[in-house]
Formats: C-alpha cells, sequence, structure tokens
C-alpha cells in the first residue's frame, strides 16, 4: 500500500431541486425496497444526496465520509413532483430521518482491508439519526474514484420502515446505501 498516496476527497456540490447528479459530482445513494402483502406492486425508491465532506487514507488506514439527510432527493426522474415532495418530506421528517434534530450522519472508519489491489473492505462505525453502529463496507476503485456499498437495517438506527395502504405495502427494513466518490490527489488541483 506503499505506492498509494493520501487522498483528499473533494465533494462537489450540485445545485437542489430533482436532478440526478452529474458526473464526477460525489454522492451516496439510498435504495428502499418494498414489500408486503403487495409487494410486487410497492415501488422501490432510490434518493441521493451529495457528500458533504469525505476522505480515504489508504495508508494511514482511514475512512470519513459525512452526508446531510436533510439533501437526500428522489433519483427517479419519472416521479412527478407531487409524490417526490410527499416522499422526500416524509423521508426527512420527524418519522423517519428527524433531519432537524439529526442534521448530520457519518461513517468513520479505520480498519481498512485491502482484499485485491483495487478492492477494499473497510470496518468502522455509522452515526446516523443519533445511533452508532458497527458496519463494513465493500468498495473499489482506483484513486480518482471510488464505488462502495453497505446494506443496513434502518431498525437498527431507530427507524421504523414506512408502510401504506393500511400495511398492504411497506419498505423493507434493510437498505443498501452506496457511495461514489471523486478524489482529486493532494497536492493537486
Amino acid at each position: 500500500m506503499n505506492a498509494l498516496r493520501r487522498l483528499a476527497f473533494v465533494a462537489l456540490l450540485f445545485g437542489g431541486g430533482g436532478h440526478a447528479p452529474a458526473l464526477r459530482q460525489s454522492t451516496v445513494t439510498v435504495h428502499l425496497h418494498g414489500k408486503g402483502l403487495f409487494g410486487s406492486l410497492a415501488p422501490d425508491y432510490a434518493m441521493y444526496a451529495p457528500i458533504a465532506t469525505g476522505s480515504i487514507d489508504l495508508e494511514q488506514p482511514e475512512v470519513d465520509i459525512v452526508v446531510h439527510p436533510g439533501d437526500l432527493t428522489v433519483a427517479d426522474q419519472s416521479v412527478s413532483d407531487t409524490p417526490r415532495h410527499e416522499i422526500e418530506t416524509a423521508m426527512r421528517g420527524p418519522e423517519v430521518l428527524d433531519v432537524e434534530k439529526y442534521p448530520e450522519a457519518r461513517f468513520r472508519g479505520r480498519e481498512v482491508t485491502a482484499i485485491s489491489s483495487e478492492h477494499y473492505r473497510v470496518a468502522g462505525t455509522l452515526e446516523m439519526h443519533g445511533v452508532s453502529r458497527q458496519v463494513a463496507i465493500d468498495f473499489a476503485g482506483t484513486p480518482t474514484h471510488y464505488h462502495g456499498r453497505a446494506h443496513v437495517n434502518q431498525s437498527d438506527f431507530g427507524i421504523r420502515p414506512r408502510s401504506f395502504a393500511g400495511g398492504l405495502v411497506s419498505l423493507e427494513d434493510e437498505i443498501e446505501i452506496e457511495f461514489d466518490l471523486f478524489a482529486q490527489p493532494v497536492g493537486t488541483k
């Protein structure tokens, strides 16, 4: 790992609204899946937010990623404005992420294991919704772009999965969190 130099990830923030993230913007995407009696009819949602700050140092080793849950927006452009607003309001509200009380989600990893030359696993603490849990994230990439994912249960963070239609359709407890970090080596512009 001596050949790998310290990298600082620059979060490229983008404007609000329902726009999909542009190329080279560091983002987190949260995938929510439907289940229940009519689970096959339940929609799946992907929401994304810019990474507020992020760094990966494979020599130390450490990973630090901060996201503001209040920035989460629905990724699917086919969702019309009214349901988009309702979904975003519900996710940001007191019954789910409660962004007023918990404006930041953070992952800090101090154990990075190389699985292969470009594949890694980082073990660390995910702080979300006022709760801290140990999480392992698998990621791969190059010094200019890393992509990773983890699966977590909402209930582990004190979040009750949402249900609709009197409980006939609900969202699964497990969510998938993906990140894309685009990097600029320290000392470059």
